[in-house]
């Protein structure tokens, strides 16, 4: 089962899934409204659906034709459903609950567009949209989909998948521990058992975590950054915060978490002009471009790259791509696979020519070289999985950082090998150890190992594997493989790095 999990997720974006959750949860509250199972009466929930997902649609094409930007399709839906979930269903006749969902819609969608210096998105725009309604009108979210027992399956299940794909069970479980344990300060006298209820089962506690916590663009990517503003943001959220007679609500806890986030977050949207493509294997081609001001990196972390996709898929227009180049490069490159049926992004990515431009924003990932040079590091790459260990060889020589490394590098076919030249010269000049594995072809070279990366391999070529820092980036069963691998071979957990980035390259 967890295979099969994990291979349904492996293709679907992060943005996609997040789409999936939201209108999972609107068809079924939707069902259970007709058999009086939730709050939400069928008639009201489908007019407010109307006018929240049409007014976000057309602010998102007005602000879009403005500004002449590209933009993810899929974020004004993800919008308008987490909307529709949050504020009160109304019928036509409520003409002040009307314009409520209208200011809100209005909001969150003219932030993404107004509301980010430097590029940069500060709030999230549900959680501001939904504090307009409530600060301006008088017409505050009721938050139904999170207190009702009957949606609360559908409502872990779902979140629960999201956690997975975007391996954020650390902020999370910050956010919740944070929230209990307030709750459990500040009750009241013989209220502690009521508090803690109504804060796990009859509050928007657990979706307001699965489904805005993770936001990514507002959200901060470091562990330790994401783990404070869970925990801030948890905090305030519990339901006796209280500044004088003002109770904080979920969404202003999340706005404030926000501030928080953007003030220690790297900051600002990349424009980039493609200056060439390199053919670097089979089907695998380097983009190299040329950015407006310099970005600030550490060698193998990634950045979302958005593209004005003409016809997007299922898939978005907006993908994570490792940075490939070294961050001392005057040029920023992306190391792409391409393969046949590939999805609307890479179609157009296949489209550009040199003059082209594309955005990329929000900095992010953990998969870095350790501080401690003298720690002996193997690295494990599979197929398109190279281009972090590109930067970082790229990187160390440049720096002239002789670390003790041994890189095992697999692909199917000896013609997909890429970056040969350079960890030849990583040989050479640090001495870094590259083993090439194909798997699906018999050569002749007698330094090529025949097969996929396994135990005999590792044992092999790294007989002092139990010293080392493994890093492993490549396909997500190579990946999980190779884990499950070391782990049996006794290497501790905490020196095993995954590289990961939410959604499908």
């Amino acid at each position: 089962m967890k295979n099969f999990i994990d291979s349904r997720l492996s293709w679907i974006t992060m943005y996609r899934l997040m789409l999936y959750y939201a209108g999972s949860l609107l068809i079924v509250a939707f069902g259970l409204g007709f058999f009086k199972l939730v709050a939400a009466e069928p008639t009201a929930l489908a007019f407010s659906g109307l006018v929240i997902t049409g007014t976000c649609w057309l602010t998102n094409r007005l602000f879009a034709a403005i500004l002449r930007v590209p933009v993810n399709a899929e974020s004004i839906y993800i919008t308008a459903f987490l909307l529709i979930l949050i504020l009160p269903p109304v019928t036509a006749a409520d003409h002040p609950g009307v314009a409520g969902l209208v200011l809100a819609s209005l909001v969150a969608i003219a932030s993404k567009f107004t509301l980010a210096p430097g590029r940069k998105h500060v709030f999230d725009p549900v959680a501001l949209g939904v504090a307009a309604s409530a600060l301006l009108l008088n017409q505050p979210a009721t938050w139904w989909v999170g207190g009702n027992l009957v949606l609360l399956p559908f409502v872990l299940v779902g979140g629960l998948l999201v956690l997975r794909k975007l391996q954020r069970f650390d902020v999370m479980a910050a956010y919740v521990l944070a929230n209990l344990l307030f709750t459990f300060v500040t009750a009241a006298p013989g209220g502690l058992g009521d508090d803690l209820t109504q804060a796990v089962l009859y509050s928007p506690l657990l979706f307001a975590g699965f489904a805005m916590l993770t936001e990514p663009l507002t959200a901060p990517q470091a562990r330790w950054s994401r783990i404070a503003f869970g925990t801030l943001v948890g905090a305030l959220s519990s339901p006796n915060i209280h500044i004088g007679s003002f109770y904080l609500t979920p969404e202003i806890a999340l706005l404030a978490g926000n501030v928080l986030a953007y003030a220690i977050s790297p900051k600002g949207r990349l424009r980039l002009t493609l200056l060439r493509i390199e053919k670097m294997a089979a089907d695998c081609y380097d983009y190299v471009f040329e950015a407006d001001r310099k970005l600030a990196f550490q060698a193998g972390q990634y950045l979302d790259w958005t593209l004005d996709v003409r016809q997007p898929d299922e898939r978005g227009n907006r993908r994570a791509f490792t940075i490939a180049s070294a961050p001392d490069s005057a040029e920023v490159r992306l190391g792409v696979k391409f393969y046949p049926g590939g999805s609307a992004f890479k179609t157009q990515l296949a489209d550009m020519r040199p003059g082209d431009q594309i955005y990329a924003s929000h900095l992010s990932g953990g998969f870095v070289l350790p501080k401690d040079h003298a720690q002996k590091l193997a690295f494990i790459a599979g197929g398109i999985g190279i281009t972090p260990f590109r930067s970082m060889v790229e990187d160390m020589l440049n720096r002239r950082d002789a670390r003790s490394v041994v890189m095992l590098y697999g692909t199917n076919f000896v013609a997909e090998i890429a970056y040969s030249g350079l960890f030849a010269e990583a040989e050479q000049e640090l001495g870094l150890r590259t083993v090439y594995a194909v798997a699906r072809e018999v050569t002749r070279w007698p330094e090529v190992y025949q097969g996929f990366i396994d135990e005999v391999i590792i044992r092999q070529e790294i007989p002092d594997f139990g010293e080392r820092v493994f890093y492993i980036s490549g396909p997500h069963a190579m990946v999980t493989g190779v884990q499950r691998i070391l782990r049996q071979l006794g290497i501790a957990r905490s020196h095993i790095k995954v590289d990961f980035f939410p959604g499908l390259a």
